[in-house]
């Protein structure tokens, strides 16, 4: 069985956006409903960042919101799409490590 993180590389990498890659990899094992938000429309931070913000949010784990952002910030050192974009990782590399932090905290 695929893990999430392997879910939302494969969804990046076919193309879709980093925000919706992310929510589709946890959707259906989550039973998420309703719309994620759309890239960089929070601040201009990674959609990445705010969909795992987002899905922590709908599966009552508030409390770990800023957590999981100082983490982010910790581990690529930027928040924000445009900054992220300019070092050597890739968009996939982002979505796929939100999405392994995502499984740490909500396993």
């Amino acid at each position: 069985m695929e893990t999430h993180e392997q879910i939302a590389r494969k969804l990046k990498e076919n193309g879709n956006n980093c925000s919706s890659s992310l929510h589709a990899a946890f959707k259906d094992d989550l039973h998420l409903t309703g719309d994620f938000p759309a890239p960089r429309s929070i601040e201009g931070k990674c959609g990445a960042l705010i969909t795992a913000q987002q899905i922590l949010k709908d599966t009552g784990h508030e409390n770990q919101i800023e957590a999981f952002e100082k983490e982010f910030e910790r581990r690529f050192h930027y928040t924000k799409c445009l900054d992220l974009m300019t070092h050597e990782r890739r968009c996939g590399d982002y979505v796929g490590e939100s999405a392994a932090m995502l499984d740490e905290i909500l396993s």
